[in-house]
């Protein structure tokens, strides 16, 4: 297929002068600059000065050329005139980049240049960049991207909270790149708010099973109106999930930030939570799940609820119970045998049960990861 190209992509690097077609032709010719100027009628000084390029070919001395070297005026002008254009179009091409380079100088500031790098969003040509990063953040210029960021409450809080070992610009960064990926999905089912034991039911059972995990879950999720996408998080980023409404339908977003399947399980049934009780009557707030971050009323609720639909309150509570005696290393075969009995993925179960006991350091041979 051939290739098209734009006509910026065709400017040259230098415009090439014509007197450096003339100098060619008295180096073949063996005739000295002297001897040429002397056939035209002019000084030789005047001569050296188009030959190095400080003077332009005119036409009377293009119908000179043409009567002493045999080459047409025409081709001598033609020369000056693409020369003459290069030379506009190279010296815009600098402006444009300068601009540009001070364009994204200030971009730098505001949002993390290096996490889209590192994720390969953009490249290495400037302009290009600054359509794309236009694009994720929904601006049309770079003062409407520093309007968003002084307008972004994040941003505020992050800097504020010393507590956060988090980047401010770098989650300000990934929440609009969450955005514009999330834009691109295309979900046909509306969302109903009336299903939600229908969609524990089957998601604890992909739990359970833990094979095609994502992909399924995407499906699963789909069908019920919901927007399902994991993306990497930026460094200094400490998120789990996200969710928020957009156009017609609710996404959720996970980072894999620890991946494992407890985790994963326990994180989306957070966001889910949010969808479904806080989301769908306010769509325009928003709910972002960082590591750290003061827990208010709303994560509280979203928190038990993706704990205790994963593991009934009661059911759980008799289990730590029964087995409060037990050594937490003597505790692995007890958790096989609860998570076998009540259908629940033995890596949700020990991960519970550390966290509860807040002991992370429990070997086990219970596999927690997602696939």
């Amino acid at each position: 297929m051939a290739t098209k190209f734009k006509l910026n992509d065709c400017v040259p690097c230098i415009a090439i002068h014509p007197g450096e077609i003339i100098k060619d032709e008295l180096d073949a010719r063996e005739m000295k600059q002297k001897e040429l100027a002397s056939f035209m009628g002019m000084p030789t000084s005047v001569l050296n000065d188009i030959i190095k390029g400080r003077r332009a070919i005119t036409p009377e001395v293009a119908v000179l050329l043409q009567e002493i070297l045999s080459i047409d005026a025409s081709y001598w002008l033609s020369l000056q005139n693409q020369y003459d254009i290069d030379k506009a179009n190279i010296n815009t091409k600098i402006i444009e980049r300068k601009r540009n380079i001070e364009i994204w100088k200030i971009i730098s500031q505001y949002c993390s240049i290096k996490c889209f790098e590192k994720l390969n969003i953009i490249g290495t040509k400037i302009s290009e960049n600054i359509k794309t990063i236009y694009s994720i953040f929904g601006v049309t210029s770079v003062e409407e991207l520093i309007t968003l960021y002084s307008q972004e409450k994040e941003v505020s809080y992050f800097k504020k909270s010393e507590r956060l070992k988090s980047e401010p610009i770098n989650i300000f960064s990934w929440k609009y790149y969450v955005f514009y990926e999330s834009s691109k999905i295309q979900c046909d089912t509306k969302f109903s708010n009336d299903n939600l034991n229908n969609l524990i039911d089957e998601l604890n059972h992909l739990f359970v099973i833990n094979k095609d995990t994502i992909d399924i879950t995407k499906k699963i999720l789909s069908r019920y109106g919901i927007k399902f996408i994991i993306v990497p998080k930026f460094d200094k980023t400490p998120i789990d999930g996200f969710s928020f409404w957009q156009g017609e339908n609710p996404t959720i977003v996970l980072t894999l930030r620890l991946n494992r399947i407890d985790n994963y399980a326990f994180a989306l049934l957070h966001e889910i939570y949010h969808v479904y009780m806080h989301l769908f009557n306010n769509r325009e707030q928003k709910y972002i799940s960082i590591e750290g971050a003061e827990i208010n009323k709303c994560e509280e609720e979203a928190n038990k609820f993706a704990k205790y639909s994963l593991i009934s309150k009661d059911l759980w509570s008799a289990f730590l119970k029964q087995h409060s005696m037990i050594s937490p290393h003597a505790m692995q075969m007890k958790i096989k045998q609860f998570a076998h009995q009540h259908n629940i993925n033995e890596a949700i179960v020990l991960g519970f049960y550390q966290h509860d006991i807040n002991l992370y350091s429990i070997k086990s041979s219970i596999s927690r990861e997602i696939k």
